[in-house]
């Protein structure tokens, strides 16, 4: 992380956002010189007139030159009555627009913000909004601070923003306690994070070493890593002793998880094939998507061999 450059400023605009990952095109003033800067990347919960410390690298675009790529972002609330006046007239609150954001400033001053966080009954005393609209920014400001909370403890257990975003849309308001309590779901629920970052989230967390969650993800890491060897399973023995090597557990631990996770049938499946070249029979284990593979590219070879000879008449002088 230390070679990644710091930028501080206020987030003018957002000119681009895409909700389903975060993508973020916005415009930054740094308060040096009039020119606005735009930054890219995953930005999310990150409103207009807020003060935002960036972490990232600078780039140039050959069609819209120099930008900063944020990997991952702090925020600080605005202070200034300006920047208290932008940030609620951005959309970031269903029910309040430029014009309404202007009456609540204009009445609370630089109290705005506590006074939406602690007392926002009192919202009523702004000229033109009545209790159904002052119940309604209420609990927009709540999600808003609940996106703000969940990507605050992500990035201080080390997620990078990007990450933080795929599981904050994932898990929602779950996202903390799913990190928290179960971070190796994050490797099978979560596009991007494989086992190697679920178990650095797991750290960080506090999830014990040779806890079996993490032993039973590190069994499906080992064979999803032999898969990239072109093997569909892998001998129970072999898949043991490199678990043990990657893990740096007991032996006894990986056997036991390796057993419960052959019953509940949570992603392997364990069962006898031949051994090679007509051996002894050996004990494969496999993935679930890959068992289920083989048992279809079987049963359609078998389908073939059993076929009426009638079946492709017009091929039947072929010496195939």
């Amino acid at each position: 992380m230390s070679n990644l450059a710091v930028l501080e400023g206020v987030l003018e605009r957002i000119t681009y956002s895409n909700e389903e990952n975060g993508y973020t095109v916005a415009r930054v003033d740094t308060g040096r010189g009039a020119d606005l800067l735009t930054v890219v990347g995953s930005l999310l919960g990150a409103q207009p007139g807020e003060s935002l410390r960036m972490e990232g690298r600078w780039a140039s675009h050959p069609q819209y030159g120099k930008q900063f790529t944020v990997e991952n972002y702090t925020t600080v609330l605005p202070a200034t009555i300006q920047g208290i006046r932008r940030y609620l007239g951005s959309g970031l609150i269903k029910g309040i627009g430029p014009r309404i954001a202007e009456r609540i400033v204009e009445h609370f001053g630089v109290d705005t913000l506590e006074i939406i966080e602690k007392e926002p009954k009192r919202l009523v005393e702004v000229p033109g909004l009545g209790p159904k609209r002052t119940k309604l920014i209420g609990a927009a400001w709540e999600e808003q601070k609940a996106i703000k909370e969940v990507m605050i403890f992500l990035q201080g257990v080390g997620v990078s923003t990007s990450i933080a975003v795929r599981i904050y849309k994932k898990y929602g308001d779950a996202s903390i306690s799913v990190v928290k309590n179960e971070p190796y779901r994050l490797a099978a629920d979560v596009w991007g994070i494989g086992f190697l970052t679920a178990d650095r989230i797991a750290q960080a967390v506090g999830i014990p070493h040779d806890s079996p969650d993490r032993a039973k993800a590190g069994l499906q890491y080992a064979l999803s890593q032999s898969t990239d060897q072109g093997h569909c399973f892998l001998p129970e023995e072999q898949l043991i002793s490199d678990a043990v090597k990657l893990l740096q557990v007991d032996t006894g631990l990986v056997i036991d998880c390796l057993a419960e996770l052959a019953a509940d049938d949570e992603g392997v499946v364990r069962e006898k094939v031949p051994g090679p070249d007509g051996g002894e029979p050996v004990t494969a284990v496999y993935l679930v998507p890959f068992h289920r593979a083989e048992l279809s590219l079987s049963a359609q070879l078998l389908r073939l061999l059993r076929a009426g000879e009638d079946r492709m008449s017009a091929f039947q002088d072929v010496v195939w």
